[in-house]
């Protein structure tokens, strides 16, 4: 009897589960589909498919699929970039939700220095790494208006809390493990140069404040050491003549301007916000400084009838001659004008925040005082930053230890 003899036929092994199976189709592309235990409203699994020119990419692929899943992130979106994210960041938690000077801090460096660097790169790709080289560079080629210049260390520092905060709603949202952003060296901070006037410097430049109008800002300024934004943002109804004060609570200047339907790129307006918390205040004038500034309102009175109904009436302490508010650069023009004719050299107008806080502690006055004038948050901020140490107050302090420890020659 002749033996039949039984071919044996291998059995295709399964994959295991979710594995998929990789076919490959008549244009020579490589696909595979991979469960999600994931299911769609009538019951049905949804599946995951993968695209790739090869094998072993196709297997590259489905293996970062996999590992993406296994360490919780948001699979279905571990293919955008970096512009990507910060795009939908911005709109979606940015807009509406921060103060607009924020916001157009945060649009400019998405727009100007994040995108155009890292832009193009996944997200899931991002490593410290990265950002590390790109902020070196931001300190040595990132200033667009000076090619080869970089920028401050302050404002590098600036650049990261709106990339750090972007990259940690990422991972909160799944889309990345850790942030990669934490742990970069950022650059120190250099401790400004700042100089006051000297007292015959201010002497000169409070006899040339009453030449013009405005120059009573200058003059309000150096006995007030209130920031530009916050002399030009002045009301009438902030000025108490009665209790010989001043309540600061807004501030004039620019911000970009986000309506598409006006042409131009920025809006002067007033916002009712100070720089801080803090800054918002009411602050102690003296009698005399009040006698002036109740001098100046009755000129602007006389210069309105002038105008008439084409007055901008803002109620503003100062303002252009029309009444509408002053550009801090025009400002700013008028300033350094009145300084050349005081004979001063050029000094920004911070600088007279300075000058008021260098002669408040010559004067012996309250530091806790001047802190609060000032606006800071705490007396530090007042000792660190404004108070230097004058060549009076060396002197006085020398002479003092000689009196007490030397005999008289």
């Amino acid at each position: 009897m002749a033996v039949i003899e039984m071919k044996k036929t291998r059995r295709k092994r399964k994959n295991p589960n979710g594995e998929g199976c990789i076919t490959r189709d008549a244009k020579g592309y490589w696909h595979i589909r991979l469960t999600t235990n994931e299911y769609k409203d009538n019951g049905e699994p949804k599946y995951k498919y993968l695209g790739a020119k090869s094998q072993s990419k196709l297997i590259k692929k489905k293996d970062e699929y996999k590992e993406q899943k296994k360490n919780g992130i948001c699979v279905e979106f571990a293919g955008i970039t970096v512009g990507d994210w910060l795009d939908y960041w911005y709109n979606n938690y940015i807009i509406g939700k921060v103060e607009i000077k924020t916001r157009c801090d945060y649009e400019s460096t998405i727009r100007c220095h994040i995108k155009p660097k890292l832009g193009r790169m996944k997200l899931i790709e991002l490593k410290n790494i990265h950002i590390q080289q790109f902020y070196n560079d931001l300190l040595k080629n990132g200033n667009l208006r000076k090619e080869g210049k970089g920028l401050s260390p302050k404002t590098v520092r600036n650049m990261h809390v709106a990339f750090h905060r972007a990259l940690e709603q990422a991972v909160n949202n799944d889309l990345l493990i850790k942030n990669p952003a934490r742990g970069v060296n950022l650059p120190k901070l250099g401790k400004g140069t700042r100089t006051a006037l000297t007292e015959e410097e201010q002497k000169n430049l409070t006899e040339k404040c009453f030449d013009h109008p405005w120059g009573t800002a200058i003059f309000l300024d150096l006995f007030s050491g209130m920031r530009l934004g916050e002399v030009l943002g002045l009301t009438w109804d902030d000025i108490d003549f009665k209790n010989n004060c001043i309540s600061i609570n807004k501030q004039v200047g620019r911000i970009p301007n986000f309506d598409e339907n006006i042409k131009s790129k920025t809006v002067l307006c007033s916002r009712n916000k100070t720089k801080t918390l803090s800054s918002t205040r009411t602050i102690a004038i003296a009698p005399q400084v009040m006698v002036k500034l109740n001098e100046y309102k009755v000129n602007q009175d006389k210069r309105k009838k002038k105008w008439k109904e084409a007055y901008n009436n803002l109620n503003l302490v100062f303002c252009r001659e029309d009444g509408n508010y002053i550009d801090q650069t025009t400002f700013r023009k008028f300033y350094i004008a009145t300084l050349k004719t005081a004979g001063i050299k050029q000094k920004t107008f911070h600088e007279l925040r300075h000058t008021f806080a260098t002669r408040a502690v010559e004067s012996n006055a309250n530091v806790k005082a001047v802190s609060a004038i000032l606006g800071h948050a705490n007396i530090t901020t007042t000792l660190n930053i404004y108070t230097h140490d004058s060549q009076k107050l060396q002197q006085e302090a020398m002479q003092s230890i000689a009196d007490k420890f030397l005999v008289p020659a």
